[in-house]
């Protein structure tokens, strides 16, 4: 089957899951696009094998969700022929609209999906949001399907008229080449975390993450809670100054970039992970992908009732109110005060890691394409 296979960001993990198993796969992404908070998207050289990549300029690189292709989708789509088109991202960038009806002009055959997050009721009203609005529409009314990222981003898709019988739950994949138990001794000695317990994180440290809660939780633990946060991000300098104030800086140690190759080593440093994410009006926590590599780490996880995150912790791990420092604090003490329910969470997580988010591409993802290449088309093309 030929696939193509669009976004501004890469999708490298996805292609090449799918290219050995008999897919034809086309790769198009952005030459260069800055994506805020979630960092940069660079596109490498083009090549051929084992699937083919093609890069295109956009503009304007930044704001991500208005970035517009300024050359080559047509000549990839053309050349790739597809008969099944996956954009990556979001049916309300102004990218996905252009993709997508452009695929449906060029090869009007082909079934058109988009690989999606959101979970949650938009609006887009106000200054530039009403294009974003304009695209979502234009996608959704040539869709014939969608992977989802969580049941929540399922029934969003449904809301806005997308059968459900045509959307189907593909969680993201997590490398277990990558993320396994290794020994982080020389971390915790490095950073005199020998004798604590300790509790971390590891992710963007901004307001929605809910780490002000987390910070909170410690101050009210005994002595030997440590706090090891690994990340950057909008809301670190707020971050720090609660931590100042609450006087627990000799209690947290912040590491601000480890590359992804070294983080598992940060991970099994630390005794427990807490995601502590906070629902706000334009967001909840859509995945929270740091919670399967921790399971995969063999490390307990405790998550807040955000978004996705009961969804994906499931019976391995704690899930505690949002904005309840009392209950995060609660569930951070259970942990830290039961060796072995440490080390049952532990298991449990890394049975249900490896039974739920290793080789989603490669099965489930490869499984419902070959389903979308033979679903009728919900739009009758006029060609």
């Amino acid at each position: 089957m030929r696939l193509l296979i669009l976004g501004l960001a890469g999708a490298d993990t996805l292609c090449r899951s799918l290219a050995p198993i008999g897919y034809d796969v086309t790769g198009f992404f952005a030459r260069y696009v800055n994506l805020g908070d979630f960092g940069k998207g660079q596109a490498r050289a083009d090549f051929d094998e084992p699937y083919r990549l093609r890069s295109g300029r956009v503009w304007p690189v930044w704001p991500y969700p208005y970035s517009r292709w300024v050359a080559g989708l047509a000549k990839t789509i053309r050349q790739s022929d597809p008969q099944v088109a996956l954009y990556v991202g979001e049916p309300s960038e102004l990218a996905a609209a252009q993709s997508l009806l452009m695929v449906r002009k060029l090869a009007p055959q082909a079934r058109l999906g988009v690989s999606v997050f959101e979970n949650i009721e938009r609006h887009w009203r106000g200054k530039l949001k009403w294009l974003r609005g304009r695209a979502e529409t234009a996608v959704l009314g040539q869709l014939d399907f969608g992977t989802c990222a969580s049941e929540g981003a399922v029934e969003r898709l449904v809301s806005l008229g997308v059968p459900a019988e045509r959307c189907r739950v593909v969680y993201p994949q997590i490398n277990t080449n990558i993320f396994r138990p290794v020994d982080a001794t020389e971390v915790r000695i490095k950073h005199g975390l020998q004798d604590s317990m300790v509790v971390g994180f590891a992710g963007r440290i901004v307001w929605e993450k809910g780490l002000d809660l987390l910070v909170a939780a410690i101050a009210g633990l005994p002595e030997h809670y440590r706090l090891l946060l690994v990340g950057s991000g909008r809301y670190l300098n707020s971050l720090q100054a609660q931590i100042e104030t609450l006087g627990i800086a000799g209690r947290v140690v912040h590491i601000d970039f480890v590359p992804l190759e070294q983080v598992p080593t940060y991970l099994c440093a630390m005794d427990m992970l807490v995601l502590p994410s906070r629902s706000i009006p334009t967001w909840q926590e859509q995945y929270g992908r740091i919670l399967p590599q921790a399971m995969l780490c063999k490390v307990p996880v405790i998550g807040s009732d955000s978004g996705a995150i009961p969804e994906v912790i499931s019976e391995a791990g704690l899930v505690f109110r949002q904005e309840d420092v009392g209950s995060l604090r609660e569930a951070i003490n259970r942990l830290g005060d039961d060796e072995a329910l440490r080390l049952s969470m532990a298991q449990a997580g890394l049975e249900r890691a490896q039974r739920t988010f290793v080789n989603t591409y490669g099965t489930q993802m490869a499984e419902w394409l070959a389903q979308a290449a033979s679903m009728p088309l919900r739009v009758a093309s006029a060609h």
